[in-house]
């Protein structure tokens, strides 16, 4: 039951490369096809699903609580997946949310960065100096929508468990050394490895039925209890509550349902005013 995340500073590169480490294994891929399941789910165009994998919003452009909504139905399809078994996933933002999850191996693959200048260069038509500023631009912007999306440095090695540098390893060789770590015990499914995947499921299925009424909902599971986490206006508090354990009490898997309500100063203040 052990699980590949793949991702990369350029999204072709880490698609070929998670193709062919799944083909290698004999595991089965999990790409950026999941979105149009979603799309049809959720009635959303799949290209507004594929930009909020590369965008994040800005003052005049995507609404943030769209944003978090379409992340959230794309975390919980993917989810749903890797609960198989033998699964290569790459372009769907995993390896920032399957965190503490022991048979899931994590690695990013650095391209070769003056190739990627010179493929510029030779795209696009431009200087080396401008492509070398677009390259290193796109980098800091994974890095924001990182931050924005889960509060997390996708350009930061600390995240993940492999990372290999096309630089330095050809790729062929480097799909040999994906496949000799995920064989080490460490990434072997365990009991609470099992239990800590099978948590994360369950909170994404809760948080994407919730979001749409309760745009600011936090949710953690754990052995089919689940703590939902959200604000209101005092007077809302208890209504608040009440749908929330009604709507979540009767999703599949959960079992019980606590939830939290602040009080959201913030209204309270802007009402205080009027």
């Amino acid at each position: 039951m052990s699980i590949i995340i793949i991702s990369s500073d350029s999204y072709g590169i880490g698609r070929d490369m998670a193709k062919s480490t799944a083909e290698a294994m004999g595991y089965d891929f999990l790409g950026r096809e999941i979105l149009g399941r979603v799309a049809v789910k959720y009635e959303i165009p799949e290209e507004r699903l594929i930009k909020a994998l590369e965008e994040y919003p800005s003052f005049f452009g995507k609404s943030l609580k769209l944003w978090n909504r379409h992340l959230a139905y794309i975390q919980e399809a993917v989810m749903s997946d890797l609960l198989k078994d033998n699964l290569v996933c790459q372009g769907l933002a995993a390896h920032l949310y399957v965190l503490g999850v022991s048979h899931a191996l994590r690695v990013h693959i650095l391209s070769d960065a003056e190739e990627s200048v010179r493929q510029l260069v030779s795209q696009e038509g431009i200087s080396t100096e401008k492509a070398r500023k677009r390259f290193n631009r796109e980098k800091k912007h994974r890095r924001r929508w990182s931050m924005e999306a889960f509060n997390l440095d996708e350009t930061d090695p600390s995240q993940y468990d492999l990372v290999i540098s096309l630089s330095k390893i050809d790729p062929d060789e480097a799909v040999k050394l994906i496949g000799e770590t995920i064989s080490y015990r460490r990434f072997k499914p365990m009991t609470y490895s099992i239990k800590c995947i099978h948590d994360i499921e369950l909170a994404a299925r809760v948080r994407a039925t919730l979001l749409e009424r309760f745009p600011d909902v936090r949710v953690h599971a754990s052995s089919g209890v689940v703590v939902v986490r959200t604000t209101a206006l005092k007077r809302e508090k208890k209504k608040r509550a009440n749908i929330i354990r009604e709507v979540a009490g009767g999703i599949p898997g959960v079992e019980y349902v606590e939830v939290h309500v602040i009080n959201d100063f913030f209204r309270q203040s802007a009402e205080s005013f009027r």
